[in-house]
């Protein structure tokens, strides 16, 4: 299996740019870690920005990131922005990530985000978007999300 651990969050407060992920397979250390909310709202819970990438970061220009904190998680590449869907590498790793928004974003704005993650693939991320556009990561995909778990949120302050 080429993709290895799914995560999904959704927009569930007035945040601008704040996502909190209600799914997820868990296991992916890095996200573990970095995605855990310290304060404010959802505490012990994860979430992630997603931005309009600066102009003044390094290298290729794409249009959004996603990212916590001071930590760029990853760009996001879109190689057809007509459709839903992107993929990336995670930085400071050898992981690729496909990700999915929401079928209507074009209407109603991005709320909801899928991330699944394609480890050791960082140099393949181009190649695993077109696999996954041919429908050849279904049977993964599917796999994936009957393991995954439901993350209660809790979108109070404390």
């Amino acid at each position: 299996m080429i993709l290895t651990d799914y995560y999904k969050a959704e927009k569930l407060t007035e945040a601008k740019t704040r996502f909190d992920v209600t799914a997820s397979t868990g296991g992916y250390d890095l996200f573990e870690r970095l995605l855990i909310n310290k304060k404010g709202v959802n505490i012990g819970g994860l979430s992630f920005n997603l931005i309009q990438r600066p102009d003044y970061w390094k290298g290729k220009k794409y249009d959004l990131a996603i990212t916590k904190g001071n930590h760029n998680i990853t760009s996001i590449k879109r190689p057809n922005i007509e459709v839903n869907t992107g993929f990336g590498d995670i930085n400071g790793t050898n992981d690729a990530c496909i990700i999915i928004f929401n079928p209507d974003f074009k209407e109603a704005g991005i709320t909801s985000i899928e991330i699944f993650i394609a480890r050791g693939v960082k140099h393949d991320a181009l190649n695993v978007w077109y696999l996954f556009t041919d429908g050849e990561f279904n049977d993964d995909i599917n796999e994936l999300k009957k393991i995954t778990s439901t993350i209660p949120v809790f979108t109070g302050l404390v």
